[in-house]
Order: C-alpha cells, then structure tokens, then sequence
C-alpha cells in the first residue's frame, strides 16, 4: 500500500489536521499495519519504532479523513481494502510480474477486473 487517500468526489483532500497522528503501541497491531504496510526504506524495527512512514501517511491523508474514521478505523479500512483487493496476485494472474514493462492500459486493466473501477495511476 503507497495509501489510503480520502477524497471528497472532486479532490484529494491533504494535510487536514497534521499533527493528528498517535503512535500505534501495541505490537499486534503494528505487526498486521507492518505486513501490509511495509516502510520501504527503512528496517522493520525501525519503522514499528518511529513511525514516521505511517505518521506522514496518517497526518498527510488520514487526518482527513477523522470526521468518519478514527486513526484505528483508518488503518483497519486500509487492511481491509488490501485484503480484499490483492493486487499482487491480481496482476499475477494477468501474467503481470514485477521487473519487466507493461503499458499502463495492461495494469488498468487488470486492476479493474476486481476493483471494477480503473484505477487513478501514474507512471514514474
């Protein structure tokens, strides 16, 4: 997961209340965020630690989002929707495998076979 992105129909709302964010304490929990919200850049115990990746995801898309979903309600709908849309094995089975190139039509494509819905993407 890059994020979980509230959006009002028109825009994706940023930066509601940035300093919203309180640290996940509990190690369950942050195990389950962890394992399907990796912090790419720095070790398992470094992110669970600091938070920092989650902290800015959170202050930075998640804060607003707090008049429906809390910080705990916000993180459980973000598993939730990648359990229930995996990606990954969505685009395996589209024959979709990292390292190698695909248009942006391929992986629309494929995404939308469970999202039913094209996906907002973008290439870097």
């Amino acid at each position: 997961i890059h994020g979980l992105w509230p959006d009002n129909e028109n825009n994706v709302l940023n930066n509601c209340k940035p300093k919203s964010y309180k640290d996940i304490r509990d190690l369950p929990i942050q195990n389950k965020i962890y394992d399907r919200w990796p912090d790419l850049k720095r070790a398992k115990w470094l992110c669970m630690k600091d938070q920092e990746f989650w902290r800015h995801e959170f202050n930075k898309h998640g804060s607003c989002s707090m008049d429906r979903y809390d910080q705990k309600a916000y993180f459980d709908l973000a598993i939730n929707l990648k359990d229930k849309f995996d990606l990954l094995t969505t685009l395996r089975k589209h024959r979709i495998y990292p390292g190698f190139a695909y248009t942006v039509k391929e992986i629309g494509d494929a995404i939308k076979t469970v999202t039913t819905v094209y996906p907002n993407m973008k290439c870097t």
